[in-house]
């Protein structure tokens, strides 16, 4: 510490407690600030400020400060409080905390328990780039203890190298590992380690339900039970230009169904529902269970994010997979989905299991084994669930990126002319909805009623209180050209004369995260204003000098010069493609269909 700091800290001490002034949220927000500016993140690309008050007047700041190995970084939290009590000094009340993320994020599991064991009744205000702002009580952010489960004493190591070495784990030692997750017992880096061992190992259909299992059972669920009615959800394994669930929704709505759907937002080249629908001037995705719950009952469904007490298990694991490399594991996809889905009080779950080149399963076998578990176990668990094999290897509809992709949704529910791809998908996966609830025969009869309520004008009329609902501007629906994209573009045009056999995907999703439209850590901020619009689609003739797609540029941008992927996004030849069915089959309980539209659903359970 240099001598003027030593007088100033000397001249301070002078000072009795009680005449000095209270910490001002201000001057906590810029010495957490200042904090930011020195973290050292070289890993995660996540520098974190914290400014902690204190009971004597001062603040005592933290950054965070990583290291090559996992386990050895500190958090800004921590590094606050440590320097705190470090100097003789008492935590006060408030914590600030700042990032660069788009949005407010809150202290990690292990910060948690920290400060609960100094700072119990801890008031802790987070603040993005953005300037969002939110506020919790320490209290509010600390686990429930699973219900009906008593604390399972496992060693975690020795589960740990079980796995690694092949053998099948029980139940009490699943349990007890995702147990010691959520209380701080079992650090990340372990967990990772564990997470690692299922990827190369995998797991019995056994071990699977119980991890589910436990990984439910460690947060809240939305009781549903008191409405009348089925409660069906749909989940997609992820695509490009998967905008399918927005106008899904008021669809079904409209069909009498109650449609709880807990989303997710984008990462790497695959978009997210989220994103999509931050677009829309005041409508909220994060929001409490008991808001939750009263959406189901009226308007009757809706789409927001996984709140912080459902399955808080699984937000760590989720993050986790990433930087371990574990995306891949079929136990871990399994456990994920489910356990929110069962979290969230269904009747009935609906899976979109996508394969192709923009897909997570590569080709149709993979997709088929990934189905066949999560329709396995789920139904085991008491859910009933089908799910659809559906190829991936064009983007969905004609658009790509936040905006123009909620443009086209909304344009489903009051256009005759849409994208043949996007209808398909969403009346097949919706019509399969409202089989899986009783509502019709088959798919395809499903599908022909909610074509009816779309050409009725139903649709869009729930589309409209759904969006209400949640605090948006419901006018986005009817008028969905109001939403701004950028006015910076460039066409890029046909060099030869054939037909378009392909638009790769993967490189498009890709391509629109280049410009700013998709992040590759979660929290990037994202330009929702920029992507790709398609005019021209596979198996259309195109001549030399015709415009493929319009990029649309981040606001500012010159159009002249190339964008990098460009000249990949197209494959032309001088003969139509083969046609390939976009929903190639269907998977139940009792096997796998190709023909899905005219199966008997009935009870798949």
């Amino acid at each position: 510490m240099s001598r003027e700091a030593n007088l100033d800290q000397a001249a301070a001490s002078q000072v009795p407690t009680s005449e000095r002034p209270p910490i001002s949220e201000a001057a906590l927000e810029e010495s957490a600030w200042r904090a930011l500016r020195r973290a050292h993140a070289p890993y995660s690309r996540f520098a974190v400020g914290a400014a902690l008050e204190t009971r004597t007047g001062e603040i005592a700041v933290g950054c965070n400060l990583e290291n090559a190995s996992l386990g050895l970084g500190i958090c800004a939290e921590r590094v606050a409080l440590f320097s705190a009590l470090a100097r003789g000094w008492q935590p006060g009340g408030r914590l600030v905390i700042v990032t660069r993320t788009a949005r407010p994020t809150a202290p990690c599991g292990a910060c948690r328990e920290v400060l609960r064991q100094f700072v119990p009744q801890l008031q802790i205000s987070s603040i993005s780039a953005s300037g969002a702002r939110k506020q919790w009580h320490l209290q509010d952010l600390l686990p429930p203890v699973a219900p009906n489960v008593g604390r399972i004493k496992t060693d975690h190591r020795t589960c740990i190298a079980r796995k690694r070495d092949g053998r099948e784990l029980t139940t009490a030692e699943i349990h007890g590992l995702i147990q010691g997750l959520v209380s701080g017992e079992v650090d990340p880096y372990q967990m990772s380690a564990f997470m690692m061992a299922v990827c190369w190992r995998g797991m019995s259909r056994r071990e699977i339900r119980d991890l589910t299992e436990a990984m439910l059972g460690s947060g809240a669920r939305l009781d549903l039970s008191g409405l009348p009615g089925a409660r069906i959800d749909k989940h997609s394994t992820g695509g490009v230009g998967d905008k399918v669930s927005i106008p899904l929704v008021p669809l079904v709505l409209a069909a009498g169904l109650r449609v709880p759907m807990i989303s997710g937002r984008g990462l790497g080249h695959t978009g997210g529902t989220l994103d999509k629908l931050d677009s829309i001037p005041g409508y909220a995705t994060e929001l409490p269970i008991a808001r939750l719950h009263e959406l189901v009952r009226d308007p009757g469904g809706f789409i927001a994010g996984q709140t912080r007490e459902l399955v808080p298990a699984d937000q760590i694991m989720y993050a986790l997979r990433d930087v371990s490399a574990t995306i891949e594991s079929v136990p871990l996809i399994v456990s994920s989905i489910l356990s929110k889905k069962l979290a969230a009080g269904l009747t009935g779950l609906v899976l979109d299991v996508k394969f192709g080149c923009g897909a997570f399963m590569p080709d149709r076998q993979a997709a088929e084994e990934l189905a066949r578990v999560l329709v396995d176990v789920s139904v085991d668990l008491g859910l009933p669930a089908v799910a659809l094999l559906t190829r991936m290897d064009d983007p969905i509809g004609e658009t790509v990126g936040n905006v123009l992709e909620m443009q086209e949704a909304m344009r489903l529910l009051t256009d005759t002319e849409v994208a043949a791809d996007l209808r398909e998908l969403t009346l097949g996966l919706g019509g399969l909805m409202v089989a899986l609830a009783g509502g019709a025969r088959t798919m395809g009869e499903g599908a022909d009623l909610l074509e009816r309520k779309r050409r009725g004008g139903e649709g869009a009329e729930f589309g409209k209180r759904w969006i209400a609902a949640q605090g948006g501007d419901p006018h986005v629906v009817v008028h969905p050209d109001a939403l701004p994209v950028s006015s910076s573009t460039r066409v890029i045009r046909a060099r030869t004369e054939g037909f378009v056999q392909s638009i790769n995907a993967r490189k498009a999703g890709r391509l629109c995260t280049e410009l700013g439209g998709g992040r590759h850590r979660m929290e990037e901020l994202i330009d929702e204003r920029v992507g790709l619009h398609f005019h021209r689609r596979r198996g259309d003739r195109v001549s030399p000098g015709e415009a493929l797609v319009t990029l649309f540029l981040p606001q500012g941008a010159k159009g002249e010069a190339p964008v990098d992927g460009e000249d990949d996004l197209y494959r032309i030849g001088q003969e139509p493609p083969p046609e390939a069915a976009l929903i190639a089959a269907l998977v139940t309980k009792q096997g796998t269909f190709e023909d899905p539209w005219n199966v008997p659903v009935g009870s798949p359970g």
